[in-house]
């Protein structure tokens, strides 16, 4: 049996020498765990394709085609999913998008799966094999499922392609619920992985670097400090997603440094009061971004902090504000998004029910384009100020004036600027990051 898994095309960052191609991000769990699930009784030749750093093979003839989307890349998902079901391949979707839309995603396949596939997957597999595959497979409960996740198949992607090539799972959902994040539409509660198996997966990945995929690693203080000290001994590199309050634990930070932290992805979100606890996000407070920030810098790890811009309390001034603070505050490596209404959220629904959505084209659902009337300002101008913040973020002498001095992790840092730098060039020249329809001032039609 001959399987093709996708991942569409995403458009994360990706730095292209000629023939040289790398994401900036690390390897992604979801095709190799996909295949590390199929059953040991099934002959399965499998094909994974990340569409961001390798293309389709359009000709290829296969019996399944399984194809992941998120929202932002539901609508090139569907152009795979309709191309492969040309050649006559059955085709599955699941991801996400499929999860919290799946009648929209079974009108472009054979085969639905929401939720999570540890044991659907495996299962359409054996029906596929016997002839008897339905048309949707469904699970929710990541309880026991987490138990089920098996060491990935990572022998099956270039990893040569990939900033941080080994990647690692240890717990799935969140315990916080913000108004703007599909995770809790996902993932309901929150779920460990039994440490002993992290600690194997790690062991069986070469290299010293690593980075963990979950949206929220340190929820369970507890269980947050066994496993740094279960892979202390590993020796290894690595780095994660984190809310800003892990910094204020000085025990937990010292244990993360000791464990081999160098790295932390943190979504500090806003400056404003008034939007944090408008998203649910009160538990963040700019008063102490400062001190969370150095805690973390001055135990070696590098802050890549996350900044939003659309909110309703943001108007005209929130750029220039924020793009200061940024420099005072030092952030390592700045990254900034808007604000994005994404199906089976809270913040869709609102913005629905508030008839503020102007584009239900998915391809816009990418935190690069502006998709709904923001409150104190056009959707062009909330577009523009975005496109400036990034501009001058990452000028030179911004970029300098955040580096803490030459040190081997300001070299570093100073690769990670300079990767969004050449961004800001896409940002500015691609078409695809224009804002939809929008010309300020004017009415924005929907968009399907």
């Amino acid at each position: 049996m001959k399987i093709l898994l996708i991942m569409p095309n995403s458009h994360m960052h990706v730095l292209r020498l000629g023939s040289f191609v790398r994401s900036m991000r690390e390897a992604p769990l979801t095709l190799t765990t996909l295949a590390a699930l199929a059953p040991d009784e099934l002959d399965i030749e499998f094909t994974l394709i990340d569409e961001t750093v390798s293309p389709v093979p359009l000709d290829g003839k296969f019996d399944l085609v399984g194809v992941s989307i998120m929202t932002g890349t539901a609508d090139r998902g569907y152009h795979w999913a309709e191309h492969f079901r040309k050649l006559g391949a059955a085709v599955v979707i699941g991801g996400v998008h499929a999860t919290i839309m799946p009648q929209e995603a079974s009108l472009h396949a054979d085969a639905v799966i929401a939720g999570v596939a540890e044991r659907t997957w495996p299962q359409l597999l054996r029906d596929f094999a016997a002839g008897e595959m339905k048309q949707m497979y469904s699970d929710l409960d990541q309880a026991t499922c987490i138990d089920l996740v098996p060491t990935p198949r990572s022998d099956l992607l270039k990893r040569s392609r990939y900033n941080v090539p080994n990647t690692v799972m240890a717990t799935r959902g969140c315990r916080h619920s913000c108004e703007f994040c599909s995770v809790p539409a996902m993932w309901k509660g929150y779920h460990t992985r039994p440490i002993a198996h992290v600690v194997d997966a790690i062991k069986a990945m070469p290299g010293s670097l690593l980075g963990f995929n979950d949206v929220s690693l340190f929820d369970d203080r507890q269980y947050a400090r066994e496993l740094m000290e279960a892979i202390t001994p590993l020796k290894r590199k690595w780095g994660a997603l984190a809310t800003a309050d892990v910094a204020d634990d000085d025990d937990l930070v010292d244990r993360l440094a000791a464990s081999g932290c160098k790295f932390l992805l943190i979504g500090f979100e806003s400056l404003n009061g008034q939007a944090l606890r408008g998203i649910g996000k009160a538990f963040n407070s700019e008063q102490r971004y400062r001190r969370q920030i150095a805690a973390l810098q001055s135990r070696g790890i590098t802050v890549q902090g996350c900044f939003i811009f659309g909110f309703d309390s943001d108007d005209k001034t929130v750029f220039d504000q924020t793009v200061q603070r940024v420099a005072e505050l030092k952030v390592d490596i700045p990254r900034y998004s808007l604000f994005t209404p994404y199906p089976g959220t809270r913040l869709f629904d609102r913005m629905e029910a508030e008839n503020r959505i102007i584009s239900r084209n998915w391809n816009d659902y990418d935190t690069m384009h502006v998709v709904f009337r923001p409150a104190k300002m056009s959707p062009q101008e909330l577009y523009d100020g975005f496109r400036r913040a990034y501009r001058l973020t990452f000028r030179m002498g911004h970029i300098i004036k955040r580096m803490p001095g030459f040190k081997l992790r300001s070299v570093i840092n100073l690769v990670g600027n300079l990767t969004y730098k050449q961004f800001v060039k896409r940002l500015y020249n691609e078409q695809r990051f224009a804002a939809p329809n929008s010309v300020a001032g004017e009415d924005i039609t929907c968009q399907k």
